[in-house]
């Protein structure tokens, strides 16, 4: 186990109505002018945000709205909010929705102190020293930004998808009512329980001892996961299903997962080449098809994890440890095809003229190479690993 310093600061209000608490929360923090951002209008039409500006009101807080965030959610969004912002002049911004709105309220939150590009903390030429406090309405288990220190952003002009992590843009609350996911469709609740697996997998499969507690964790949040998943895919309004999906979303990004070890998420930046290019791509799904692709490729380089990772989340005891791992891959996939995630490249008219596109964006034109304990992923381990899915 490595040294660390773990610190998690974010409150979560979890359970039913409890965003009919939000402006007593909110005014309990002294905010008064709050800014909202919310998605392309289902909090409208479900009328979570009438309710929200409702209580705001009864707290007599000052609010503006902004709508629009899409999926991969872009610069050009944030720039055209930050002007709204420094026109408002808010003390909190409040994001109702998933891990594109709250991201996007992160990229805001950081440069609203900031007098360059936003991109500039994406691309790790600035770090963010001050910012907006962030609060949360999550109605989607998913990304897990709602307790982590991650923001991805994307460049449309450039196709260029990037994240960076500080500590100042975790939000300092979350409400989380597992009620208001059960009209999120079947596809986007499967996109959501893949990232809310891999966030914890890519997490697993990075170096660390026989009895590492995060390894522990990791394993029974994912057999918790799964069972909720298969759970929801049969009945969408199970509450208690549905609550386990809330909750592990949280715990699988916040760092509990990895406490004690190193923290790299290679398959993330296969997957961030792949929705730069194709915005369309929803970012489960292209993890769906991409970490099989790259877990076959590198089970011979890790054969005890991947051993490990069969025996421990799918109960899969072959004797011989390269079959067994091979296995443990295998009933992954097999459970994203039960969730009814794609399994191929070409599912997204993705075809072998972009393979040259998708590497050069993996590897920022030939000048990254992504670490990994016994063979790093330079582009031609890439170029592989996209050729072997399409």
């Amino acid at each position: 186990m490595i040294d660390f310093e773990f610190c998690v600061p974010t409150k979560i209000y979890f359970g039913k109505e409890k965003e009919n608490e939000i402006g007593k929360i909110l005014s309990s923090y002294d905010a008064h002018k709050v800014l909202i951002i919310i998605g392309q209008g289902s909090v409208k039409k479900s009328g979570l945000l009438t309710k929200v500006i409702t209580n705001l009101e009864e707290e007599k807080i000052i609010y503006r709205v902004i709508e629009g965030v899409r999926a991969n959610p872009t610069l050009e969004f944030v720039n055209e909010a930050n002007k709204i912002a420094k026109e408002f002049h808010p003390d909190y911004l409040l994001a109702i929705g998933g891990g594109s709105v709250i991201d996007t309220a992160k990229s805001m939150a950081a440069s609203y102190y900031y007098d360059g590009d936003p991109f500039d903390f994406n691309s790790h030429k600035a770090k963010p020293n001050k910012t907006l406090p962030i609060g949360v309405i999550l109605t989607i288990s998913a990304a897990g930004s709602e307790m982590s220190t991650s923001c991805v952003i994307q460049n449309d002009a450039k196709n260029e998808k990037k994240g960076f992590n500080s500590p100042l843009i975790r939000p300092v609350f979350a409400i989380e009512n597992p009620e208001l996911t059960y009209t999120v469709s079947p596809y986007q609740t499967a996109c959501g329980i893949v990232d809310i697996m891999m966030h914890t997998i890519e997490r697993y499969f990075q170096p660390s001892g026989n009895n590492e507690p995060a390894d522990r964790f990791a394993e029974g949040l994912l057999k918790s996961v799964i069972k909720a998943g298969q759970k929801v895919m049969r009945n969408p309004s199970d509450y208690e299903a549905r609550s386990v999906l809330m909750l592990m979303s949280s715990l699988s990004h916040n760092g509990l997962t990895n406490i004690g070890k190193p923290f790299m998420m290679p398959v993330h930046q296969l997957e961030h080449a792949l929705s730069g290019l194709y915005p369309s791509i929803a970012h489960g799904a292209g993890l769906a098809v991409l970490w099989p692709a790259w877990a076959k490729y590198y089970l011979e380089y890790d054969v005890d994890k991947f051993d490990m990772f069969a025996k421990n989340v799918w109960d899969s005891n072959i004797p011989n440890k390269l079959d067994n791992g091979r296995q443990g891959i295998k009933m992954l996939e097999e459970f994203f095809r039960y969730i009814g995630m794609p399994s191929r490249l070409m599912e997204f008219n993705v075809g072998r003229i972009d393979i040259d596109r998708l590497v050069e964006l993996f590897t920022d034109k030939g000048t990254r190479v992504v670490a990994h304990q016994v063979k790093p992923m330079d582009g031609e381990v890439a170029r592989e690993i996209f050729k072997s899915c399409l």
